[in-house]
C-alpha cells in the first residue's frame, strides 16, 4: 500500500461531496453538519473536463444512473470546507489514476483527520481519525475485499469477524465489519 497524500485539511465541496456523487441538497451538506469556510470561501479551480461529467451525472444521469435530477451548481461545488472524511483524497487519486494513459493496479491508504460540525459530548468530537484504503484493479470481487479487511483487522489482532452488507451512496458494494 502506498499513503495518500492528505495534507489538505481544506477541501471543496466538489472533492469532498460532488465527486463522490452526493447531491448538493443533501442534509450533510447543511451547516450543522460541515464546518464551511469564509476565507477563502471558495475553491480556485476544479479540473473543468471531471467538474462537467460529475455535472451531468448529478443533473441528468449517466453510466447506468438516472442522476438526482436537479440543477446542479458550481458555486455549490467551489465552497471550501474543512474536509468531513478522507474519501476526498481517494476520489483525488481515483481521478489521477484515470488521468494515466496506460493502467497499472494501485493499492492506497490514509490515516488523518477529518471535522464535522458534532454537538460534543462524550461519545461525539468535532475532529476526528478516519482509515481508508483503495484498491484498484481489473477481476477483483467482494471475497478480494473481505480478504483485506481480515487481513487489516488480524495485524491489529481482531480475528473474530463478522460481515453484513450495508448501503454507502459512494461505494459499490458495502459492508459494515463486526468484531468480537
Amino acid at each position: 500500500f502506498t499513503e495518500m497524500p492528505t495534507q489538505n485539511f481544506v477541501e471543496s465541496s466538489f472533492w469532498n461531496f460532488d465527486a463522490l456523487f452526493q447531491p448538493q441538497q443533501h442534509p450533510a451538506r447543511d451547516q450543522h453538519d460541515t464546518f464551511f469556510l469564509q476565507d477563502p470561501a471558495e475553491a480556485p479551480e476544479l479540473p473543468p473536463g471531471y467538474t462537467a461529467k460529475v455535472k451531468k451525472v448529478h443533473s441528468q444521469g449517466g453510466y447506468g444512473s438516472q442522476g438526482y435530477k436537479y440543477e446542479w451548481r458550481l458555486e455549490e461545488a467551489r465552497r471550501n470546507l474543512l474536509r468531513t472524511h478522507t474519501t476526498a483524497a481517494s476520489a483525488r487519486m481515483l481521478y489521477r489514476l484515470a488521468q494515466q494513459e496506460r493502467f497499472s493496479p494501485v493499492k492506497y491508504f490514509s490515516i488523518d483527520r477529518v471535522f464535522r460540525n458534532e454537538s460534543l459530548d462524550a461519545t461525539h468530537l468535532a475532529e476526528f481519525h478516519q482509515v481508508e484504503g483503495v484498491v484498484a484493479d481489473r477481476g477483483l470481487t467482494l471475497g478480494h475485499l473481505m480478504g483485506i479487511l481480515r487481513q487489516f483487522f488480524t495485524k491489529l489482532g481482531i480475528t473474530q469477524l463478522r460481515f453484513k452488507p450495508a448501503y454507502n451512496p459512494y461505494t459499490e458494494p458495502s459492508m459494515e465489519v463486526f468484531s468480537y
